[in-house]
């Protein structure tokens, strides 16, 4: 089956709390990984703590958000069909990759916050650990942050590909403000 010709038309839109999730979770990603990359540029005391504190009080929600988006897909069943063979089996190995990224970075994220013992808000303390381990935990939960903003930025690519050079309604299945009037 050709890439450029669909056998029928792309299935229908995903469900409004499908979108919901998906939309909370790359905002929290996006966030998160902009956390993460700049609050250390930040001058050691209150603020850098504070700031510290609200990532990781996000990256519990974002877990929260994960654990709902993982129930509601298994409730839900698969991904719709975009008319294209070999694109719906990239499509199932992106998003299973970025399912198993999102559910490493945010197990590190919390083995982080519990071998850092870290301070949130200055006033309750995470239990700590040796440094060898923080620094362990630390680099692969990085590492995976830095491979889910890589992953996503390609899906983000892809989507707008099939929008405004396949001219699908894959994208508007997502996001249905990019809806095409017929």
């Amino acid at each position: 089956m050709s890439v450029s010709s669909p056998r029928h038309a792309p299935a229908a839109f995903h469900d409004a709390v499908t979108r919901r999730l998906h939309w909370a979770t790359a905002l929290l990603v996006t966030v998160l990984w902009i956390m993460g990359q700049t609050t250390g540029w930040l001058p050691r005391g209150p603020a850098r703590v504070d700031v510290w504190s609200v990532h990781i009080l996000l990256g519990f929600t974002l877990a929260g958000v994960i654990v709902a988006r993982i129930v509601w897909r298994l409730r839900r069943g698969t991904l719709p069909s975009s008319g294209h063979d070999l694109l719906d089996i990239a499509a199932k190995i992106v998003h299973a990759v970025l399912y198993i990224l999102l559910v490493a970075v945010v197990t590190l994220g919390v083995i982080n916050v519990f071998v850092h013992g870290f301070p949130l808000f200055n006033a309750w303390t995470f239990p700590g650990a040796d440094k060898e381990l923080r620094g362990f935990i630390n680099h692969w939960h990085k590492l995976a942050a830095n491979a889910i903003a890589i992953v996503a930025l390609l899906h983000a690519v892809a989507a707008l590909v099939h929008h405004y050079v396949l001219k699908d309604e894959v994208l508007a299945r997502m996001a249905p403000w990019f809806r095409r009037t017929r």
